[in-house]
C-alpha cells in the first residue's frame, strides 16, 4: 500500500531584495523563537532545504547579483542567491571561473554550495568550494552581522580582545581548537571531499586562519 508523503509546510516564505531584509528576518525569527531556513536553488539531496513550520528564506528570486569582480586579483564578491553557471558566464570573459562543478551547477547557488561545501568532478584538481571561499559576512541567530576573513595572529588577537559576541565567538572558537586538536587530528578522515560536519582540521595548523570556512 502506498502512503501519502506528509507535507512540509514552512511557516512563511520571504524573498528578501536586500541585505538588511535578510538581516531583518533572522533578527525577527529569533526575537519570536522560529526556526529559520536559509536556502538557494533547493539542489541539495538530503532534504537540507525544508523544514516544518520554519521561516524559508529564498535568497534565488532577487539576490542573486554579482556585486564586484577584481580581476587582476581573481576574486568576485556575490549575493548568495546567484547561481553559479550564471556566475561562470559573466567570469568567462575575464578568463576566470569559479571552480567548483557540482552535477547541479545550472541551479545551484553559491551560498548553498558554500552551505554544502560542494566538490563536484574537478574538486581533485581545482578544490572544493571551502578552497575558494575568501570571506564572508555572516548573520548570527541573534541578526549581528560578523565579517570574516583571514586573519593573522596579531588580528586575531584583537578579535578576541573585543568585548561584545564577536570576541566571545573568537575566543571560544580558538580554545576549542587548542583543547581538542589531538582528538580532531587524530579522528578526523584524511579524505580529500567532506561535507558532513565543521571542518575543525582546517584551523589546526599555526594562524593565518580564516573563520569563513568554518561554514
Amino acid at each position: 500500500i502506498m502512503s501519502t508523503p506528509a507535507l512540509v509546510v514552512p511557516a512563511v516564505v520571504v524573498l528578501p531584495r536586500t541585505r538588511a531584509d535578510a538581516v531583518k528576518t533572522v533578527r525577527l525569527a529569533a526575537q519570536y523563537g522560529i526556526p529559520l531556513l536559509p536556502r538557494g536553488g533547493g539542489t541539495s539531496l538530503s532534504g537540507q532545504t525544508i523544514a516544518q513550520g520554519a521561516v524559508v528564506i529564498d535568497f534565488s528570486k532577487h539576490m542573486n547579483r554579482l556585486l564586484e569582480l577584481n580581476v587582476q586579483e581573481r576574486w568576485a564578491r556575490v549575493e548568495p542567491g546567484l547561481v553559479r553557471d550564471e556566475l561562470n558566464a559573466l567570469l568567462k570573459p575575464h578568463g576566470l571561473h569559479f571552480a567548483p562543478d557540482p552535477a547541479t551547477s545550472s541551479r545551484a547557488n553559491v551560498g548553498g554550495m558554500i552551505a554544502n561545501n560542494a566538490a563536484g568532478t574537478r574538486s581533485i584538481c581545482y578544490g572544493m568550494t571551502i578552497d575558494h571561499v575568501a570571506g564572508l559576512d555572516v548573520a548570527l541567530s541573534s541578526g549581528e552581522v560578523l565579517n570574516l576573513g583571514k586573519l593573522g595572529q596579531e588580528a586575531y588577537e584583537a578579535k578576541c580582545a573585543l568585548k561584545d559576541r564577536e570576541g566571545e565567538i573568537y575566543r571560544g572558537f580558538r580554545a576549542l581548537i587548542d583543547e581538542n586538536r589531538d582528538e580532531i587530528l587524530a579522528r578526523y578522515p584524511k579524505v580529500l571531499r567532506r561535507s558532513g560536519g565543521y571542518p575543525l582540521d582546517a584551523f589546526t595548523g599555526p594562524m593565518p586562519w580564516n573563520m569563513a570556512k568554518i561554514f
